[in-house]
């Protein structure tokens, strides 16, 4: 009996390793959509080849973890390893070590600030501002000089402000044009307001090296103002369902500055808060200063919710709203003599683990050559969602009755060792 019992469960275990193995290997009617890639151009064998991710092509992609359903396949259907690389520039900055010479007044009350940077022949192109004060706006003009008499206007109209009217708005850095400049200067316009306290300006060199972006067109569906609340919202459709990274308003108000709280709907049906920002833009003639982007962390989702602070501002008309991420490479080994396909539209596939990273370390990116993906066609082998699921809720009848069989089995087997015992006692035969 115990043997029987170790068999059965042996070969259960052996039926059910099986067809785990059979539901994590390439099976093409469970992907919806493909599109052949276009590499007749490229035919070194094991080589690199790229092709770019476009919202236009694969906007419509349904995984629940982006691009985790890509497959790239032969026509013998065979997997080929690959593996995505985001274009996302890298930022860095670096501050330049620089001596405050002079904080002083102009005969029209304005606040005059000398600095003299350390380094030769430096790359300077911002500045930081570093004060206590809180609740003020200052317009404020930078020169660079190369002896510190002969002052040079690098920019004129740029601003600075600190508001707090319920969510902090906070601005005090000012870009211009790379310059070399050790000598530089602030001018900040105070009007009839206190001057400034001034505890430190940082000068900076930022650079970003060079990254590659994409756009999202959003439509606005809906429109909402609360004015208990003193906001106003946007429901905004996207094209399609792609990674993006930040949210750009398009609006022909100036002189404003909001705070903007972005929003993704949940599973159940409520919004959520996903990010946090600001928005405004200062047009005058002597301030010219604008950020109309609201950076979030990435995700791909179909509506996105703006909420607006308002105050007692009345609402900001938005006429679009656009979304845009970073361009991702698809990074692939050639197949000489293959025609290849890359197949999509599976939200059950997992993310497939590929060993390209070294290979891919060693090659420069702007020496891989680039293909490109034909157009995006149903799968006429799809066998449908129900396909998907786990064998035992496509299959659950038949299991069933080889349970029941089992069971049968089990009962059978005991009652013929129960016979066996009973005639073994009427015949003194153990």
């Amino acid at each position: 009996m115990k043997r029987f019992l170790s068999g059965a469960l042996f070969c259960g275990l052996l039926f059910l390793s099986g067809i785990r193995g059979l539901c994590t290997t390439f099976d093409e009617c469970l992907w919806e959509k493909y599109a052949e890639i276009e590499a007749s151009s490229v035919s070194d064998n094991g080589s690199l080849a790229g092709v770019y991710l476009e919202p236009q092509l694969l906007g419509d992609s349904i995984a629940k973890t982006p691009f985790a359903d890509l497959r790239v396949v032969t026509d013998g259907r065979e997997e080929v390893p690959w593996q995505i690389i985001l274009m996302r520039p890298e930022k860095q900055q670096e501050e330049i070590p620089a001596q405050m010479r002079n904080l002083s007044r102009t005969e029209h009350d304005e606040t005059w600030l000398e600095l003299l940077v350390e380094k030769k022949n430096p790359r300077i192109n911002a500045v930081e501002i570093i004060t206590s004060d809180t609740d003020f706006s200052r317009q404020v003009q930078v020169l660079g000089s190369s002896d510190g008499n002969t002052w040079n206007t690098l920019r004129k109209d740029g601003v600075i402000f600190d508001i707090n009217r319920g969510e902090k708005l906070h601005h005090t850095r000012i870009t211009f044009p790379n310059t070399s400049f050790r000598h530089l200067a602030l001018k900040i316009a105070n009007s009839d307001a206190q001057p400034l306290t001034i505890k430190d300006v940082k000068v900076l060199q930022e650079t970003d090296s060079q990254g590659q972006t994409y756009t999202v067109q959003g439509t606005i569906e809906k429109s909402e103002s609360n004015a208990p609340r003193q906001e106003s919202s946007l429901v905004v459709h996207m094209s399609s369902v792609f990674p993006l990274e930040r949210l750009i308003i398009a609006t022909a108000e100036r002189n404003f500055q909001r705070s903007v709280e972005v929003q993704i709907k949940r599973e159940a049906g409520d919004w959520i808060r996903w990010a946090q920002g600001t928005v405004f833009n200062f047009d005058t003639k002597t301030m010219s200063e604008s950020q109309l982007a609201i950076d979030m962390p990435e995700i791909a989702t179909r509506e996105f919710r703006l909420v607006f602070k308002n105050f007692d501002s009345p609402p900001l008309s938005v006429n679009s709203v656009r979304g845009e991420g970073y361009r991702r490479l698809l990074v692939f080994k050639q197949q000489a003599d293959r025609k290849l396909y890359l197949f999509w539209g599976n939200p059950l596939a997992s993310q497939p683990q590929y060993d390209l990273a070294a290979l891919i370390a060693r090659q420069k990116l702007k020496n891989i050559p680039l293909v490109y993906l034909g157009q995006a066609r149903s799968n006429t082998l799809f066998a449908g969602n129900d396909a998907r699921l786990p064998f035992t809720e496509r299959y659950k009848y038949l299991l069933y009755v080889v349970v029941a069989l089992v069971i049968a089995g089990l009962v059978f087997l005991q009652y013929r060792v129960f016979k066996r015992v009973d005639q073994g006692k009427n015949t003194g035969r153990p």
